[in-house]
């Protein structure tokens, strides 16, 4: 009975939206729109039709916050092809930079001089995107920070490159064309199926994290100490503030050699 009653209410879904089936809605349900009510999902397909973007191809996908909220995020592949779809489009070019290379970033009359060494592997400063809509007098400019944005495991540490490209590149795209309604990745955090805000402006780096993760392991603290201090460096909602005050305890609890 609650398999039939299932069906129905994707066949409805289905009948609503008129793009997917209601096995294709099934899918959906339980891969890039997990743990969403029909109503929920209805709406999400919906901006899905609206966007003319792929939920299959991960262009398009929605995730629920800490306070149940639904948020529709799309990957620099969506915001590509929703801006190429539009008759100003007009190309965007993007690039990383490293320690020691030459570059002026002008964003306020939207420019940039960059002298790239392509054999370079020095640290990654970050990655700008550029783009200019036809009819647009000044191109648009992001710049995303790579100690900002970096989480240091799964693709951000087998092709950083790509990535920070990435959140440059979706950033650029959704302010040049005007593409709002629609979340980006990066700025989120994800544990368990749930999203939470990232203050960039007052998130520690990934390479802070990981010196007092360093201090942590050879402190002299007791370890269940070690684990609460431990639960704290793994919080979501940890601040650079908070940061500073448990790195200085720790400082202040290393072996006497340190």
């Amino acid at each position: 009975m609650e398999t039939e009653i299932v069906k129905t209410n994707n066949q409805k879904i289905s009948d609503q939206v008129k793009v997917f089936t209601s096995e294709e809605i099934a899918i959906i349900k339980s891969t890039v729109a997990k743990g969403t009510t029909d109503m929920e999902l209805a709406y999400f397909l919906n901006v899905a039709k609206s966007y003319d973007l792929n939920p299959f191809t991960k262009q398009i996908w929605c995730y629920k916050d800490n306070k149940n909220n639904l948020i529709v995020f799309a990957g620099r592949d969506g915001f590509l092809a929703k801006a190429q779809r539009d008759k100003r489009w007009n190309g965007i070019a993007s690039d990383v930079i490293r320690e020691g290379e030459k570059y002026e970033i002008n964003i306020a009359i939207g420019q940039i001089s960059h002298v790239k060494d392509v054999v370079s592997k020095a640290k990654i400063l970050g990655a700008y995107a550029i783009c200019k809509p036809k009819n647009c007098e000044i191109a648009t400019i992001e710049w995303a920070d790579f100690d900002t944005y970096n989480k240091g495991y799964n693709t951000w540490k087998s092709d950083p490159v790509a990535m920070i490209k990435k959140v440059a590149e979706s950033h650029c795209l959704a302010k040049a064309y005007g593409i709002s309604g629609l979340a980006i990745e990066e700025d989120f955090q994800i544990q368990d199926d749930k999203v939470y805000t990232i203050d960039h402006e007052n998130r520690p780096t990934v390479g802070a994290i990981g010196f007092a993760d360093e201090l942590l392991r050879r402190s002299t603290y007791a370890e269940d100490t070690k684990m609460i201090i431990e639960n704290k460096l793994c919080d979501q909602s940890l601040t650079n503030m908070e940061l500073e005050e448990i790195m200085n305890d720790l400082k202040n609890n290393q072996p006497a050699k340190y």
